[in-house]
């Protein structure tokens, strides 16, 4: 499965804020993302530390959602990637607008974001969507990404999914 070529990425900056707030204020992704003030500090902080890669992306032109991508390894609090190699990034993803939903727009971002990340010596990409998010579920899944594990804690069920670099190359 070839990157969708309309499908383009801008690293995310201080002008790109208010847009965020907005669409992290939406029922579809506050429900999954938490309190849209906390989640945009965090975004803004990570940018700043550089910890986390954020971006926005867009389809054919058009600001369609949030993309980043980060290093389980390096969050304790993600007792679950303990056994990850240290160079196996994770992606989180949203997209923005309501109307958007739905379409095959996240399964989109995340085929056109994976190359880069193969680009380095990852030998997968992991993703850790709630289990009660079946949209996500459905996306990742369609995105090439397959369940090979599953971890609960007091936050709950978390469905662990991954892209294997043989995958990802059988499928270019």
């Amino acid at each position: 499965m070839q990157p969708d070529q309309t499908v383009t990425f801008v690293a995310v900056d201080a002008s790109h804020e208010p847009m965020l707030l907005g669409w992290l204020s939406q029922p579809h992704v506050r429900e999954w993302w938490g309190d849209p003030q906390d989640e945009l500090a965090l975004i803004r902080e990570d940018r700043t530390t550089g910890e986390t890669k954020g971006f926005i992306f867009f389809v054919v032109g058009e600001p369609a959602g949030y993309i980043q991508s980060w290093l389980p390894v390096q969050y304790e609090s993600e007792r679950w990637a303990k056994d990850l190699t240290p160079d196996t990034p994770g992606i989180d993803i949203f997209v923005g607008p309501a109307d958007m939903t739905g379409k095959g727009v996240a399964s989109r971002a995340i085929r056109a974001f994976v190359p880069q990340l193969f680009a380095g010596t990852a030998p997968r990409i992991i993703i850790d969507p709630d289990a009660g998010n079946k949209r996500a579920l459905r996306a990742y899944a369609k995105a090439g990404f397959t369940p090979y594990g599953e971890w609960n804690d007091s936050s709950g069920r978390t469905i662990l999914m991954e892209l294997a670099r043989t995958e990802f190359e059988r499928t270019k």
